[in-house]
């Protein structure tokens, strides 16, 4: 992370209550940046200081008035609708959040001065099928669940307004990513970690065959910082997109029980559908390495090691 271009910076993270949102404010507290958080609820037992709004995103007005009163230099925009089977059953909610929301930001900094750089998070779920893996960022976008096609709207959005009108925008592209401070305790890492702090057997509800990324939080954070950096330095990068994901790959199957191993818990987890189909995902992330100069700096080992520790000192596993 590239400390003096932060520092003192004034940031506006939308969706910055969140698990992803809370990390980019710890990352850029060295650089003493000024932070804004933007979102439905202020973070709760959050030690960075900041200032927190509420604004309504799909209102273009609410927005144009939440820049004119912030003035941020630096955007990251998280603010969405996250979940698969949710933008599924409310697909009007989904696309109001990933796409109405993104399209408010846009065009609400493409008419005021001064924002230097955003970072639009889109997602691994916009590659659909792929038949070339890794899988680099100018493959066709396939995606065709509620969730993904939001996400693709926003992203080919972001691409439009940094490559039409110039604007300083940077598509980041994330994967899974984990760690401490997680509140969605389903997710497989999260909830692998904190059976084993009670002493059960980790379950794994399908084949456990799927294949995909898995990044550490403080990775993401530091990805996403550079992304906005990035197109605020660089006019070139203006309307690209960047996969933001670990170095490889593995299957449920293997960081559950490696988990297990770095935990010292004994036995196998339970496969509750081991024919079950299972999806095949890997990104590539040399654009991000070559581009941005941002290189993930945790292994999935130390990643978990810390995560442990995490939720070890914050007691989350026994409540």
């Amino acid at each position: 992370m590239d400390l003096d271009f932060w520092r003192k910076k004034r940031v506006l993270v939308t969706g910055g209550s969140g698990f992803v949102g809370r990390w980019v404010g710890r990352a850029l507290a060295p650089a003493e940046a000024e932070l804004h958080v933007l979102d439905l609820a202020p973070p709760k037992q959050f030690e960075v200081a900041h200032q927190y709004h509420k604004a309504d995103m799909r209102d273009l007005a609410a927005v144009g008035a939440l820049l004119d009163g912030v003035k941020p230099a630096l955007i990251v925009h998280l603010a969405g609708q996250p979940g698969v089977q949710s933008s599924h059953d409310n697909p009007v909610g989904a696309y109001e959040a990933n796409v109405l929301c993104t399209f408010n930001l846009l065009e609400a900094c493409r008419t005021r001065p001064g924002v230097e750089g955003i970072v639009a998070v889109s997602s691994n779920h916009v590659y659909g099928h792929q038949h070339h893996m890794p899988t680099k960022e100018h493959e066709a976008l396939n995606g065709e669940g509620t969730y993904a096609v939001t996400k693709l709207c926003g992203d080919v959005l972001s691409r439009t307004y940094g490559k039409t009108y110039g604007l300083p925008v940077g598509i980041a592209r994330m994967t899974n990513s984990f760690g401490g401070d997680d509140h969605h305790v389903s997710h497989i890492i999260t909830a692998t970690i904190l059976s084993c702090l009670r002493g059960e057997a980790p379950v794994i509800k399908q084949s456990g065959k799927d294949r995909k990324g898995y990044l550490y939080v403080k990775d993401t954070a530091e990805g996403l910082l550079a992304v906005a950096a990035g197109v605020a330095k660089k006019q070139s990068l203006r309307g690209e997109a960047f996969n933001l994901v670990p170095n490889e790959a593995w299957t449920v199957l293997e960081l559950v029980k490696t988990i297990m191993q770095i935990a010292g818990m004994k036995g196998s987890p339970a496969v509750h559908k081991p024919e079950a189909e299972h999806e095949d995902e890997y990104l590539d992330n040399a654009k991000a390495r070559e581009q941005l100069g941002w290189v993930p700096k945790y292994d999935f080992q130390r990643a978990i090691a810390e995560t442990l520790e995490w939720y070890k000192t914050s007691g989350q596993a026994h409540r």
